[in-house]
């Protein structure tokens, strides 16, 4: 199993009057080291060795052991950090294994970067940078970003001057024992930066590239970084499975109460129960049946639509993942649709006075259940792109809103009706395209 190396020893002079030491500025109650260590676990690397200057007692006093996070920490101390990173790295020498991850501890990245690099077939003596070869990102200043002349996968030349580039320096990297050769001729020439040990393997040819454009990374070095690093994170709570509803409407909100949550010790299991809180006090003012009642029902229903998109939220920006709360809040939204459904149908049948207004409630329950028990194995075909994803997705914001536009023109009967109608069509659609879909995903 790859160890990971982590640089964070340096004092972080432009964001100091803002966070010190540098690697414990927290975005969304999680500090940077905190979530290099998390997003390289969810990678799969468990062993970390951490170079410290800096600050070094604070940082090992909030980080510890590992334990906390699943994984095993060790130390390595830099007493001469004002030098430069290229000697934190040097300090490494002799603790880590021939071939081990580099990372900065101001540098963001998604996990999907490192399972890319981790299967990268490295040859010894060779390190690999990863590298974004989009010029043109908003998440970085090309005046201050490393650059990189690479061709055929190999650097050709490296740094923040020069004058022909063609990428840009991620900061992630693959090592071996090379990266201490290069590091030990370059501060005998007095350069003690790791960009100089780099510029080193880069003339002897040992310097590849990894292509990464089109992944998740920021340099946070200052406020300004730290800034864009927060609108990033926020950005990629919008997922491709989104809803029409969800897109446009749920997500602009619930993003926003999410960031603020996101400061405080709230879980995401206390979101659900919330949320689903607030659906049951919606099917309580449909029994009510009159017309202010139903309307406050409506308003109730879509704001607890919308705050069910913040427990996943909240779970991403906090890597507070868990299988049990995907499974709680799948089941308490069913709960919370049905007994909404009810209520609904049970107002319109006071309001008409027809017994088969139970059927048609009856019909848009059985529709909304299996929209919810397709919708599983449908977005993750959608994610593979096995299926065209261009279509509508009729999902539980979308009908959610539809009840809440029906309570608002007190329209709802035809609500039920429009239920009962699109998600039994729905589900039929989706048992051919998942026909197709799931035959093709057996074949790859």
């Amino acid at each position: 199993m790859v160890e990971a190396l982590i640089i964070a020893a340096g004092q972080g002079s432009r964001l100091r009057k803002f966070y010190s030491p540098k690697p414990l500025a927290p975005i969304f109650g999680v500090r940077l080291l905190e979530r290099i260590i998390l997003e390289a676990k969810m990678a799969g690397v468990r062993k970390f060795k951490i170079v410290v200057g800096y600050k070094a007692n604070k940082i090992k006093r909030e980080i510890g052991n590992g334990k906390k996070y699943g994984v095993h920490i060790e130390y390595i101390c830099n007493p001469e950090w004002e030098k430069g990173n290229g000697v934190s790295v040097l300090k490494a020498k002799g603790h880590m294994p021939e071939k081990f991850l580099l990372l900065m501890s101001d540098h963001l990245f998604d996990s999907t970067m490192l399972e890319k690099l981790l299967k990268y077939d490295l040859e010894p003596g060779h390190c690999v940078l990863c590298v974004d070869k989009n010029l043109e990102g908003d998440h970085f200043a090309l005046d201050d970003v490393t650059k990189v002349w690479a061709e055929n996968g190999h650097i050709r030349a490296i740094g923040k001057e020069i004058e022909r580039y063609n990428a840009v320096d991620t900061g992630v990297f693959m090592c071996t024992s090379g990266i201490f050769e290069a590091l030990e001729k370059s501060i005998a020439q007095g350069q003690y930066s790791l960009a100089a040990g780099n510029q080193i393997l880069a003339r002897e040819g040992r310097l590849n590239t990894l292509d990464v454009t089109g992944h998740f990374w920021v340099d946070v070095d200052n406020e300004e970084a730290l800034q864009k690093a927060r609108e990033i994170l926020i950005r990629q709570l919008f997922k491709p499975t989104d809803g029409p509803i969800s897109r446009t409407v749920n997500r602009r909100l619930s993003t926003r109460i999410s960031a603020y949550l996101a400061q405080y010790n709230v879980s995401p299991n206390m979101i659900t129960l919330f949320s689903f809180g607030l659906s049951m006090l919606s099917a309580a003012l449909f029994f009510m049946a009159n017309y202010w009642a139903v309307l406050a029902a409506g308003i109730t229903a879509q704001l607890s639509s919308i705050l069910d998109g913040c427990d996943g939220e909240i779970a991403r920006l906090k890597f507070k993942f868990s299988t049990f709360g995907e499974w709680l809040d799948r089941i308490l939204d069913r709960y919370a649709d049905g007994f909404m459904i009810l209520g609904m149908t049970f107002a319109s049948w006071k309001t008409l006075g027809h017994d088969w207004v139970w059927l048609v409630g009856f019909l848009a329950l059985t529709g909304t259940f299996m929209n919810s028990y397709t919708a599983q194995p449908y977005d993750r075909l959608l994610k593979k792109n096995l299926i065209n994803g261009r279509q509508v997705r009729l999902g539980r914001d979308v009908r959610i809103f539809i009840i809440f536009l029906g309570t608002l023109f007190n329209q709802l009967f035809m609500v039920l009706m429009l239920l009962a109608v699109i998600t039994n069509l729905e589900s039929i659609r989706r048992i051919f395209v998942l026909r197709y879909g799931l035959q093709l995903e057996e074949t790859i």
